[in-house]
């Protein structure tokens, strides 16, 4: 397995930038997910690390070779696609094969190498099928064994489970992790679904227009995330954002609510001077509950307005409330009384705030 390194890595289609200056070190063994919406340049970027796309700037390392001008083949790297690109004429075990005998691999190392990985990942008895016999998830384990026979240095995959189904993609996710596990790979992973990169991912690069927004392990990123894309990206549902002005006493005020603030975010209100100015707080949804269940309440932590719309999830149940025109998501205990039509007292966990500048939209720290 090798590291891989990116050096000031830009892509241009004509005078589109699709990837702005990409600096970023992958260590070997690591699991890192590029992640972000369509179009913000994650594939572009693993495509320039495979060779299928040619850098306009930067350089790009797979160990210690400078692999710019390295044709695909020669940079020791296995790639599998969403569309998983089997060859539809041959059987399981061929598709599986092909590529070793290209390499004029030794015969007895191509049925070596195809049943160890057919072992590992369960498919022995779909050897001598064709694709067409095989469901999306065991299409993409083939693709995924194509991958392993090569022992390539570098496993990249352009997000592999987007053509299955939820409980599928659950049940597959878990399978590529432990894969990683066991064959201490280093693998690049593109997605747009952050619950994948939130749950494979050693280290994730979230993207917006070409550029880096942050990266990180997944709870630091959850936890302290670099400005309001990030913090709304992140996190199912998605982070609420309320204007807010702060007051001399620290607390913070909407003309709907006023909430006090704790002794953590005091402080970055007094290292940024914030006192009487504007700002962006942000409250994820699990840290507002129906103040009915709340045990260890704090003082002026409540927000009151009417529920809009209730979501019942089983284990919780989602409440909508409107805040002059903005949509508040809280996850509240599944026994509560919220309705439509009726107000609701929530409780905000003051710890867990995040406040961003209106203007940059960056967080404060």
């Amino acid at each position: 397995m090798a590291q891989v390194v990116l050096k000031d890595l830009t892509k241009k289609f004509d005078e589109v930038v699709a990837v702005d200056n990409i600096n970023s070190t992958i260590e070997d063994q690591q699991f890192v997910v590029l992640v972000g919406p369509s179009g913000c340049g994650k594939t572009t970027t693993l495509r320039m690390i495979a060779g299928l796309e040619e850098a306009t700037s930067g350089e790009i390392y797979i160990g210690d070779r400078l692999v710019n001008n390295v044709p695909p083949k020669d940079r020791d790297i296995a790639m599998v696609f969403q569309n998983y690109a089997l060859y539809p004429h041959m059987n399981v075990y061929d598709n599986m094969a092909f590529g070793l005998k290209l390499r004029r691999t030794p015969k007895a190392e191509i049925i070596s190498r195809v049943n160890e990985a057919a072992k590992i990942l369960k498919i022995e008895e779909l050897l001598k099928r064709k694709p067409k016999q095989l469901s999306g998830g065991q299409r993409q384990r083939v693709a995924l064994g194509r991958a392993i026979v090569r022992n390539p240095k570098v496993f990249l995959m352009d997000e592999p489970l987007s053509n299955l189904d939820a409980k599928l993609r659950v049940q597959m996710r878990t399978e590529i992790a432990k894969l990683h596990e066991r064959l201490s790979a280093t693998i690049v992973y593109v997605t747009h679904d952050q619950t994948e990169a939130m749950t494979m991912a050693d280290k994730i690069i979230i993207m917006k227009d070409g550029l880096v927004q942050q990266a990180g392990d997944p709870q630091t990123v959850y936890d302290h995330p670099a400005n309001m894309f990030v913090a709304g990206f992140i996190g199912s549902p998605a982070m609420n954002f309320l204007d807010v002005t702060i007051t001399d006493n620290y607390t913070l005020k909407n003309p709907k609510f006023e909430i006090s603030t704790a002794e953590n975010i005091k402080k970055v209100i007094k290292d940024n001077g914030l006192v009487g100015k504007e700002a962006v707080v942000g409250i994820r949804p699990e840290d507002l509950e129906d103040n009915a269940f709340v045990h260890d309440k704090h003082d002026n932590a409540i927000i009151n307005a009417p529920v809009e719309v209730t979501e019942p999830m089983g284990a919780e149940i989602y409440v909508y409330i409107d805040i002059e025109g903005v949509l508040i998501t809280a996850r509240v205990n599944p026994r509560s009384a919220a309705h439509v039509g009726k107000t609701i007292d929530l409780h905000v966990d003051l710890e867990k705030l995040h406040l961003f500048d209106k203007q940059t939209e960056k967080a404060y720290i």
